[in-house]
């Protein structure tokens, strides 16, 4: 009986020492999930309930890798290591289209929690694609910018004029420089773009696209010449109409306008003697002699 109740005790005892050792252990990460944009893969987490001043968290993934080559085993993600923040990058972990197992444990004053593994295994095909595109007009070109750059993706960049769907223009952007200009394009006229991003090396198909139409603005230089060059002629014209009239009929206002006469001085203005001469030339006498001849009678004249 005693021998009974001895034992009975030990295994009391037992179940005691258990259950204060799971009330010392630090409680797990919670709420574990990864975000995937454009490539680009981060995981989260909420940090464990319990306190603790300075929690630190390691990150552990296993791929089809480590399922068939190295008897499941896990590795360790280099970047996420006895950190402090409550995400982490595994970009550079997750480099194939395998399904993978991440997982994740807390840290505090040596002590480690359990550890907390994603839900569901995580293939990079699932990534979200997304991009945003901005466009500037200058002049008839169209600027085009295209992001975030990405090393894995392809940008396929097509423009067309608007109501001329069937006539496209396509270009494949450089990731590295994600920037396009269309030049001389119809001025007046409104040209929309689409953009389609893909990401490479996926057998999933993903991709994004995004749209935009601009106006390209009509070159007021092309119809400022004519019209001032006509304003200036007419407006020659017209003055010299203008000043030929003037002259005509306003000839002696003009006069009086612009040749203004003084006022005589008062020392010339008074009344002063006037002394008229007059100048006699001298006549000179001619003699003229004069021959005075008695007429002949008639009677003279008939005889023979």
């Amino acid at each position: 009986m005693l021998q009974g109740n001895h034992v009975v005790s030990k295994l009391l005892l037992l179940c005691f020492c258990i259950m204060v050792n799971d009330a010392s252990l630090l409680s797990e990460p919670w709420n574990v999930s990864m975000e995937s944009v454009n490539m680009r893969h981060r995981l989260r987490w909420s940090p464990p309930r319990a306190r603790c001043p300075a929690r630190h968290y390691s990150v552990q993934f296993q791929g089809e890798w480590e399922l068939r080559y190295k008897n499941g085993s896990w590795e360790e993600a280099m970047e996420c290591q006895h950190i402090l923040a409550t995400e982490c990058d595994l970009t550079s972990d997750l480099a194939t289209d395998s399904d993978y197992n991440v997982r994740v444990k807390a840290e505090c004053n040596g002590q480690g929690s359990q550890w907390t593994t994603l839900d569901t295994p995580f293939n990079r095909r699932k990534t979200i694609i997304a991009i945003t595109m901005d466009v500037k007009v200058s002049g008839n070109a169209v600027h085009v910018y295209i992001g975030p750059q990405s090393l894995a993706m392809t940008v396929f960049l097509t423009i067309w004029e608007q109501g001329e769907e069937h006539d496209t223009t396509a270009e494949m952007l450089d990731v590295r420089h994600l920037t396009h200009t269309f030049p001389e394009l119809k001025q007046g006229a409104i040209y929309c773009l689409w953009a389609q991003a893909e990401v490479e090396g996926s057998s999933g198909g993903m991709s994004g696209n995004a749209s935009r139409c601009v106006s390209i603005p009509i070159d007021q230089k092309h119809w400022q010449i004519p019209v001032v060059v006509s304003t200036a002629l007419v407006a020659t014209v017209a003055l010299a109409c203008l000043l030929g009239w003037a002259a005509k009929h306003r000839r002696l206002e003009i006069q009086n306008t612009c040749l203004h006469k003084e006022p005589l001085p008062s020392v010339l203005a008074d009344d002063w003697p006037v002394c008229a001469f007059t100048l006699e030339e001298p006549c000179e006498t001619l003699d003229i002699p004069l021959v005075l001849q008695s007429p002949v009678p008639d009677t003279d004249l008939e005889r023979p």
